[in-house]
């Protein structure tokens, strides 16, 4: 894409916010442009980030994508509508660049999205987060609030003292400004293999999530890693199940645009496969598989990991509204303790 075409995308944001009259997110705009240009030629330790992003687009699944859907970024017309095509859409740890570009892109095509908040990045008052008005602003506005612990720890070998303090304690910090979280984000997706740290995720909430695979099954049947036969929290063995009610698989949508080193036409294109991969398993007018898709920071910044460019952001909303997806918000998705399976809520 050339750059003046970006450029101009970007300036079109601006002046959109700019006329909307909220003038926090316009100066939060250009603040965070010209810092995040400062940082564009900034090497991220990508090993780090793998180490806790271990994520692979198939790898999970009983299938491999297909190249059916070979389209052109921009171009949709070639695919199939069909009213079985779901997708939850979440944003986490809070980033300015949610509420500033993400949010009005949400709101151009009537799509509603969760937002798993740290409480103390809420807290610390910078710029490059969101504040608790930027939190009562996505909810007046229909998002769903969701809990990312209070700093953000990886809770893997923490005391039980420290996991109620960060499990718990975050669940109350939003309480205590009018949300009631019932769904649990894991950082980094560390510790929800953990016994102990499940247990403390049950104690509090009524679903987790973690991260590493494309589709969600909602019987919890499909997936390369586990053989199991329901959600259930732990197997026969007495080992805990890969999927279950407290550890709901999802996809960081950065690791794809990361492998792809931000080449936004093949990101593109894997972002058409994974949310069409769906359609291999929700047949009948049963749904059975949904993507559960996260993204962090949406913003003016190309090349850096963990920030998808506002352009590309709109290019994948653009796509799921003319191919007539529905796009729910997690805390659609509920849990049949008689069954130990999914279902989605609210939808029609």
């Amino acid at each position: 894409m050339h750059v003046c075409a970006r450029c101009i995308f970007n300036l079109t944001l601006i002046v959109m916010m700019f006329i909307i009259g909220n003038s926090s997110y316009l100066n939060a705009a250009i603040s965070l442009s010209s810092w995040h240009l400062r940082l564009l030629t900034n090497t991220d330790d990508l090993s780090i980030l793998n180490h806790y992003h271990d994520q692979s687009v198939s790898t999970d699944l009983n299938f491999t994508p297909s190249s059916s859907h070979s389209i052109v970024r921009g171009n949709v017309s070639g695919v199939t509508n069909s009213n079985n095509k779901v997708i939850m859409l979440g944003f986490d740890d809070g980033w300015k660049g949610q509420i500033t570009f993400a949010k009005p892109i949400l709101d151009k095509y009537g799509f509603k999205a969760s937002f798993f908040v740290v409480c103390d990045y809420v807290n610390s008052g910078g710029i490059r987060r969101m504040n608790w008005q930027d939190i009562a602003t996505l909810q007046k506005d229909g998002m769903d609030i969701e809990s990312h612990t209070m700093t953000h720890a990886d809770l893997n070998g923490l005391k039980q003292d420290r996991l109620d303090y960060e499990v718990g304690g975050s669940k109350q910090c939003l309480a205590s400004h009018g949300y009631n979280s019932t769904i649990f984000a894991y950082p980094y997706n560390s510790g929800s293999n953990d016994p102990d740290v499940v247990t403390t995720v049950g104690k509090y909430y009524d679903i987790g999530r973690s991260g590493t695979a494309p589709l969600m099954f909602l019987n919890c049947i499909g997936f390369k890693k586990s053989q199991q036969s329901d959600c259930r929290t732990y197997g026969p063995d007495g080992e805990l199940n890969y999927a279950t009610r407290y550890t709901a698989r999802s996809l960081s949508f950065d690791i794809v645009e990361i492998k792809y080193s931000f080449d936004d036409n093949k990101v593109f294109s894997d972002f058409v496969e994974i949310v069409n991969s769906q359609s291999a398993y929700n047949l009948g007018g049963k749904i059975n598989a949904v993507p559960l898709i996260i993204f962090h920071n949406v913003d003016l910044t190309t090349n850096r990991p963990y920030y998808t460019n506002a352009e590309l952001f709109d290019q994948l909303m653009k796509y799921l509204y003319e191919n007539h997806f529905k796009v729910l918000t997690y805390r659609q998705l509920g849990y049949n303790p008689q069954t130990n399976t999914f279902y989605l809520k609210d939808i029609s």
